[in-house]
C-alpha cells in the first residue's frame, strides 16, 4: 500500500514537471512577426526593377495571368524568377532597424543600389550585413530592415534572366511544325507526317514516336538564355504554329555541336541547350536495319544445324 501511494506522488510530480516545462517553453517562443508588407502578391500586375548600373526591367502580368518581360525585351518571363521575387512581400524573417534619424547613404539605401517596384510599393536594396550573414538592407515604407538576400544577384544581372527558358514561351501548344528534316501538322487532334528528307524505311513514324517529338518541344527548356549574335550563320530553320497565334514564330539552329543553340532572332535571343536535345528535338528515331548481306563487314549468317559438323569430325 505504501509502495502504491509513493508511486501515485511519483507520477504525479512528474506531470507538474512536464506540464511546468511545456508553459515555460511556450512562454519563451517568439510571437511571429508580421509579413514584411500588407501587399498581396496575387494581386501584383506590374514590377518594374531599378539598377544603378544597368538598365531597368518591367514584367507585365497579361490577362491569362502569365508574366510577361516588357523591356528591355518582349519575351515570356521566366515564373520562377518572378515568384522569388513576389516571396519578399510576404517575408517574415526579419529584424527592423529601430534606431532614429538613420543614414540611409550609410546602408547604401540613398541612393539604393537597386529597386523593385511592385505596383505602387517600392522595396529598395542597399548594402550587406557587416556581419557577412547573407543578408542586406531593405527600405520598405520608410523603414529599415536585414532581410536575407535571395534575388539581389539575379535583380543586378542581365535582364535575360528573367526570360522563360523555353523558345514556345508559357503553356503554348504546337499546332504545325516545320524543320530541315520534318514537316509536322496536327489534324483532327492526331500529328501526321506531311513530308520527310528520310524514307519510312528508315525513320520511325508511328503515331507514339511522332506524339513523343511534339511533347520533347512542348517541354523544352534551355538552360541559359542569351543576347542573339546576328554574326553567327544559321545551318537550319524551324517554323513553329501554336494555338491561338496568328503568325508562326521563326526559329533559327545556330550550332548542334558541341551544345544545341536555337536562336529567336525577331526577339534578339538565343536558348542554349545540352547536346543531348539535338536527337530529341531535331530528330525521330532510325528504325533497326536488317542486315546488309553485301556488306563484308556485317557477320555472317549462321549455318543451319544439319550442315553444322558432328562432335569429333575433322
Amino acid at each position: 500500500m505504501r509502495q502504491r501511494w509513493l508511486l501515485n506522488i511519483a507520477l504525479l510530480g512528474a506531470v507538474l514537471i512536464l506540464g511546468t516545462l511545456v508553459y515555460t517553453l511556450e512562454q519563451k517562443e517568439p510571437a511571429e512577426l508580421p509579413k514584411l508588407t500588407t501587399l498581396e502578391a496575387d494581386k501584383v500586375q506590374n514590377i518594374r526593377i531599378e539598377r544603378a548600373d544597368a538598365e531597368p526591367i518591367s514584367l507585365l502580368k497579361d490577362n491569362l495571368g502569365l508574366w510577361q518581360v516588357t523591356a528591355p525585351f518582349k519575351l515570356p518571363a521566366n515564373s520562377f524568377r518572378v515568384e522569388r521575387l513576389l516571396k519578399i512581400l510576404a517575408e517574415r524573417n526579419y529584424q527592423k532597424l529601430e534606431a532614429d534619424n538613420l543614414n540611409l547613404a550609410e546602408f547604401k539605401l540613398e541612393p539604393p543600389l537597386a529597386s523593385i517596384k511592385f505596383d505602387q510599393l517600392t522595396v529598395a536594396y542597399g548594402d550587406n550585413s557587416p556581419m557577412n550573414d547573407g543578408k542586406r538592407y531593405l527600405l520598405v515604407n520608410q523603414n529599415v530592415y536585414l532581410v536575407t538576400d535571395t534575388v539581389y544577384h539575379s535583380i543586378i544581372d542581365d535582364a535575360l534572366v528573367f526570360a522563360n527558358l523555353s523558345p514556345l514561351g508559357n503553356n503554348s501548344k504546337i499546332t504545325e511544325l516545320k524543320m530541315p528534316d520534318y514537316h509536322l501538322v496536327l489534324k483532327e487532334g492526331q500529328w501526321m507526317l506531311l513530308s520527310s528528307t528520310f524514307s519510312t524505311e528508315e525513320i520511325d513514324t508511328s503515331k507514339d514516336k511522332l506524339n513523343a517529338l511534339i511533347e520533347n518541344w512542348q517541354n523544352a527548356s534551355a538552360y541559359k538564355v542569351q543576347r542573339y549574335d546576328a554574326k553567327e550563320a544559321a545551318i537550319g530553320k524551324i517554323e513553329i504554329t501554336l494555338l491561338g497565334k496568328e503568325q508562326p514564330r521563326h526559329l533559327t539552329i545556330v550550332t548542334k555541336s558541341p551544345n544545341l543553340v536555337l536562336a529567336w532572332p525577331a526577339k534578339g535571343v538565343q536558348y542554349q541547350f545540352t547536346a543531348n536535345q539535338v536527337n530529341k528535338l531535331l530528330h525521330l528515331p532510325t528504325k533497326n536495319k536488317p542486315a546488309d548481306p553485301t556488306d563484308i563487314t556485317a557477320p555472317p549468317p549462321p549455318v543451319p544445324a544439319e550442315l553444322q559438323p558432328s562432335a569429333g569430325s575433322s
